[in-house]
């Protein structure tokens, strides 16, 4: 098994708070990760969620910390599919132009994966704060 790592951020004109507000709706990712399809809100803090690609996972937040403006989730264990092991980690953070969003995904795939993780999470990461950086940043 391969494990991949990847974080990027953006710099974004507004404030640390409003963005946190934002981006820790757990059940709106539809509305600004391009490659989500919908969220299903489940019991118990999961989500179903859907992708463009056509595929779809259960994931969960495992941690949450307001006050830091932090949060991670994971895929649940046990799913058929590639991934072994998913965790994503926002953090939002306060910076001289406003904020800074920084997005940290780590699975773990297959060896014979590990080429298609490595060029599909930046991808993904990318195509997220990009459209975050769309809706703040428009001024």
């Amino acid at each position: 098994m391969a494990q991949v790592q990847i974080a990027k951020s953006v710099a974004l004109q507004a404030d640390s708070e409003s963005v946190w507000t934002f981006i820790s709706d757990f059940g709106a990712f539809a509305e600004w990760q391009p490659h989500i399809e919908s969220v299903e809100l489940q019991d118990g803090g999961r989500r179903e969620v859907h992708f463009k690609r056509g595929d779809s996972i259960l994931d969960e937040v495992v941690s949450r910390d307001d006050a830091a403006r932090t949060y991670t989730y994971r895929i649940v264990p046990g799913q058929p599919g590639p991934l072994q092991e998913m965790a994503a980690t926002f953090t939002v953070r306060d910076a001289a132009a406003g904020s800074e969003v920084e997005y940290a995904i780590t699975v773990v795939v297959p060896d014979e994966m590990e080429h298609l993780a490595q060029a599909g999470i930046p991808a993904d990461i990318d195509g997220a704060l990009g459209q975050l950086a769309v809706k703040y940043n428009q001024r």
